[in-house]
């Protein structure tokens, strides 16, 4: 594929790639599939490698950390993409317009130190959520795995660790309300489940599934992914979270959630508090 141009370009096959609101899991999913012998990547987000281009990155600065959907950033809608697509006034929201062979040469030669011999790549990232239609362009026969978690202990997790995440000091400090954490996690979802149109391989798997059961959940994942999963060794998953997160709200944070994410919370199959 369009080899002449680059010593690089189309040597990963049949990538992975997770994504999802912040704080809804794809970090613990995500380390679970690296367990896979048959899978490679990045011990870092792909977003935070050297030289990879402006489509791939976060762009505008620490302001945006795990506020990427936020409402307020919204934008006037790219030229063609149309006020009815999830997603398309966000700054971070790329598509397959937005493609050029350059972005691919780089996003290649920025993955190719993370490949091995009959292994696929599985790179993560919470922002890949307003990329993926980009990243599909790049990997036509990419892979899109999507996770989705309680928006009420994504909302608590979201306005703690903007204000200090023991695993990413630098962006110490951001304090944040908890409707903008409820609109963070409502938009993001709208754009999740907006990709059921768009991207050619792509499936949803709840946080709770993930956790409270995690053999069957990452065996159906290893088969979609069309994977060995006889010898994949099971991690043992904190099933507690939830309940512990949700217990920090105090009754009118409780309120503010539900009156701006009720809606998705109740496309997804939550309940509604």
């Amino acid at each position: 594929m369009m080899d002449k141009q680059s010593d690089t370009l189309g040597i990963i096959r049949e990538p992975i790639f997770v994504m999802g609101c912040s704080n809804s899991g794809t970090t613990i999913l995500w380390n679970a599939l690296k367990s896979h012998p048959a899978i490679c990547g990045p011990p870092v987000e792909g977003q935070e490698l050297d030289g990879m281009p402006l489509p791939m990155i976060h762009f505008m600065g620490k302001h945006t950390f795990r506020m990427w959907a936020h409402y307020l950033h919204e934008q006037p809608p790219k030229k063609g993409d149309g006020d009815d697509v999830p997603g398309s006034r966000l700054p971070y929201y790329f598509t397959e317009k937005n493609w050029s062979i350059e972005h691919q040469q780089r996003i290649e030669k920025t993955y190719q130190p993370y490949l091995k011999p009959n292994a696929r790549l599985c790179d993560k990232s919470p922002a890949h959520t307003l990329r993926a239609r980009f990243i599909q362009r790049c990997f036509p026969d990419a892979t899109f795995i999507g996770v989705v978690r309680n928006g009420y202990a994504v909302a608590e997790g979201i306005v703690r660790k903007r204000k200090f995440d023991p695993e990413r000091p630098q962006f110490r400090g951001l304090y944040t309300e908890i409707n903008d954490a409820a609109w963070q996690w409502r938009k993001a979802n709208e754009v999740l489940l907006s990709y059921h149109n768009y991207l050619n391989r792509f499936t949803i798997v709840r946080y709770e599934d993930l956790v409270l059961n995690p053999k069957k959940t990452l065996h159906n994942l290893l088969d979609f992914c069309r994977l060995d999963k006889d010898t994949f060794q099971i991690p043992i998953l904190n099933n507690q979270k939830n309940r512990e997160q949700i217990s920090q709200l105090k009754n009118d944070e409780m309120k503010t959630i539900t009156r701006i994410a009720e809606p998705m919370l109740r496309q997804i199959g939550y309940d509604v508090i």
